[in-house]
């Protein structure tokens, strides 16, 4: 052969690679999500890596997109970001996520906390892979605990002892209220749900709402006797001092954890936090709320997808969550990995026992019917009444019911 003839075939043979490595490059499956801006500094990094790692399965992130809008113009993400409220009325778009999850060894089930596993179920779908969650916490300024020289509180406190560490905090002079023992939550079901809930009530009970059970009435008579009879908790027209984090308040029942952030950019707030205490019945009762990642039917790549997805609460995924934004997670091992930290050594909260305990005693609240607007729009305006007092918990508990019921044609 010439050496011409050499060259020519040498550089068909370089065109040829080049072409097949093209043809490799352009078979990547593109998988499409949705994560919110706030979360980039843990994801971003993460889904690099990604990327880098695997040649045939891209992520493209739309951070900050509005996923509602794109599935309602039927140009859904591959994943869809979803949460325990808005998996019922998701159910028609995403996948059963169970012929994936019996093939990947990356997901190994004992590892989720099983009451955030179960919550993403429907109909005995696994619709969606817990990422975080959320729970109500009972939140303490240190400071004025040892102001008041009040032992902190503990995993062991019941309702009794709140009651009484909160008349020791609450402060007066000259008639005034200088500072509370505990902040109230107004025109919310945040604070007032979890009462009914550690009073043996329910906000749904058999299909029916059942909030002038007598448990249920007991709970709304604590939430209305600590503003109005005890006087430990501000009224609507009392001042409430700017709250828990206006640094003169000893405590707030049922906080999110999402307060963490907030009250760690509160200058010189000396805070931590604490299960809630048991109430008349039961250690149950904080609102437990979870996100976490699905596959959408419509995607064209549902195995790539699914990758995705499994990627996105990976144990790597979910400590970069923890360390960079502070997001309570969905697996035991992350969370054993954080508990494992000496507490002097932890940033507020430092208590994060209370916190990933609180999921055992967090219930979830009802996902198959229009809960936030049946309670906001319904519900809450009696149980604003029940505060200013123009409703007795018993009259504010019936007429609330009745009115509910109502609106959801029970």
């Amino acid at each position: 052969m010439s050496k011409l003839k050499k060259v020519l075939v040498l550089l068909a043979a370089t065109s040829l690679l080049a072409g097949m490595q093209a043809t490799v490059a352009r078979a990547a499956t593109e998988v499409t999500v949705v994560i919110r801006t706030a979360w980039q500094p843990a994801f971003e990094p993460m889904i690099k890596k990604f990327n880098a790692d695997n040649k045939d399965v891209q992520i493209k992130v739309l951070w900050g997109g509005a996923q509602d809008q794109l599935i309602a113009a039927n140009k859904a993400p591959d994943v869809i970001w979803t949460s325990d409220l808005q998996i019922n009325d998701q159910k028609n778009l995403l996948l059963d996520l169970h012929r994936f999850i019996i093939r990947d060894k990356t997901i190994n089930k004992a590892d989720f906390y099983p009451e955030l596993w179960k919550a993403l179920q429907l109909g005995g779908r696994q619709l969606a892979l817990p990422m975080n969650f959320n729970v109500g916490l009972l939140y303490y300024n240190k400071d004025l605990f040892d102001a008041a020289s009040v032992a902190y509180p503990t995993a062991s406190w019941t309702q009794d002892d709140f009651l009484a560490a909160a008349k020791k905090l609450t402060k007066t002079s000259g008639g005034k209220t200088t500072q509370w023992g505990v902040s109230n939550t107004f025109g919310w079901w945040g604070e007032w749900l979890i009462h009914v809930r550690q009073s043996g009530g329910d906000w749904l009970r058999g299909g029916k709402v059942a909030l002038n059970s007598p448990s249920s009435i007991k709970g709304l008579q604590l939430f209305y006797d600590k503003a109005a009879t005890l006087k430990v908790s501000p009224g609507p027209k009392d001042d409430g001092l700017g709250g828990f984090a206006g640094g003169k308040t000893a405590m707030e029942y049922g906080g999110h954890t999402g307060n963490c952030t907030s009250y760690n950019n509160v200058k010189g707030l000396n805070w931590d936090i604490a299960v809630l205490p048991k109430g008349f019945s039961s250690s149950k009762g904080g609102e437990l709320a979870l996100e976490g990642w699905g596959v959408s039917a419509k995607s064209k790549n549902p195995a790539a997808a699914y990758k995705v997805a499994a990627f996105l609460v990976s144990p790597e995924v979910l400590t970069s969550q923890w360390t960079n934004i502070r997001n309570p997670v969905s697996r035991i091992s992350v969370a054993n990995a954080a508990l494992d930290v000496a507490k002097a050594k932890r940033p507020s909260p430092q208590n994060i026992e209370a916190l990933f305990g609180g999921v055992s005693t967090g219930m979830t609240l009802p996902r198959d019917i229009p809960f936030i607007k049946v309670t906001q729009e319904v519900v809450q305006p009696y149980i604003d009444k029940m505060l200013e007092g123009t409703l007795t918990p018993t009259q504010a508990a019936t007429q609330a019911t009745a009115a509910a019921n109502k609106a959801l044609g029970r």
